[in-house]
């Protein structure tokens, strides 16, 4: 849910030198406007189902750019589960036994159709990262598992981070999970690297002013800030992910010219990450807020002026999106 967002009858679509946004529902985007077998590599980052409202930073005053909040409806659950098909329509009445008529199941069958349709364009060759909240991740994977098949998934990574907040009756929660899958089995990947310190030397070592180091083989976990007030990159837009997190995933996952799909775009770092590196990409996403904060990153990287772009409705009309 959202509090600012293109009316459903307005599709708005912002060409840009490296790609395309999207104002819209992104199944609905997807059907219309994205082939099947087309995109190489997809990061989806959707709401996490967290229960809380998300203000940009220092605008609290102006109101919530979105509700993240799912409530029980009937009609809008049975209505989902008639476009998926029968493996997820199994795995969610699976879950209604587990999470009973509750917003939790409302948003797994909304995100189920949004990842059915991730999978019909995806290429064979192609792959998926899932972004979850560590809450809803295990129904999310077992969603995934029903759609891509359980031999498709790779891995589940971990992102640490450090932010402020803690419980004192758990440990502080600083991680998201990211569900690798793939289309198939003869997918791209790029191995990734990272390096590691050593307080003594051993065989294959190496040795700079800071000591002994070996640059093995990525894991799954992966330590990488978060974007907070003083970060760099900050645009202001919540739930804001980091450019370091992203091009991880894209030169793991793409090749130069490649297609990147974020159907949830936000602030638009998978974008801006993935025209850096020299692919193309689409971008999704229901706010105008979004849009306009990922538009703006966009344009200033490319150094195009506002007036070059050309944006408009499915119909040819002007998108009046006050960008």
């Amino acid at each position: 849910m959202r509090s600012s967002s293109a009316a459903d009858d307005e599709l708005c679509v912002l060409e840009l030198p490296g790609g395309r946004l999207f104002c819209g529902d992104n199944v609905r985007v997807l059907r219309a406007h994205v082939p099947d077998a087309s995109v190489d590599l997809i990061y989806a980052d959707p709401p996490f189902n967290s229960g809380h409202a998300y203000y940009f930073t220092g605008r609290r005053a102006e109101g919530p750019r979105f509700v993240d909040v799912w409530r029980w409806d009937a009609r809008t659950y049975e209505e989902t589960l008639t476009g998926l098909s029968a493996a997820l329509v199994d795995a969610l009445e699976a879950l209604r036994r587990i999470l009973g008529e509750s917003g939790d199941l409302v948003y797994c069958a909304k995100l189920a159709e949004s990842l059915s349709e991730m999978r019909r364009v995806l290429k064979p060759t192609g792959s998926l990262y899932l972004h979850c909240d560590v809450r809803m991740s295990h129904y999310l994977r077992l969603l995934s598992d029903a759609l891509f098949g359980r031999a498709r998934f790779r891995n589940e990574i971990v992102w640490a981070y450090r932010t402020g907040g803690a419980g004192k009756r758990h440990f502080a929660r600083k991680h998201d999970a990211i569900l690798f899958y793939t289309a198939s089995d003869n997918y791209t990947f790029h191995p990734q690297r990272e390096r590691v310190r050593y307080r003594k030397p051993f065989f294959g070592a190496q040795r700079d002013e800071h000591g002994f180091y070996a640059d093995v083989f990525m894991r799954d976990v992966w330590e990488i800030p978060a974007v907070i007030n003083v970060s760099a990159e900050r645009t202001g837009y919540p739930t804001q992910k980091p450019m370091a997190l992203l091009e991880r995933i894209i030169r793991a996952s793409s090749n130069e010219a490649d297609l990147v799909l974020d159907p949830f775009c936000g602030s638009g770092t998978a974008l801006l990450v993935a025209q850096r590196l020299g692919r193309r990409w689409i971008g999704i996403d229901i706010s105008v807020d979004a849009l306009r904060v990922a538009h703006a990153r966009l344009v200033a990287a490319s150094a195009q002026p506002l007036e070059a772009l050309y944006v408009q409705h499915e119909d040819g009309r002007p998108a009046h999106l006050h960008l």
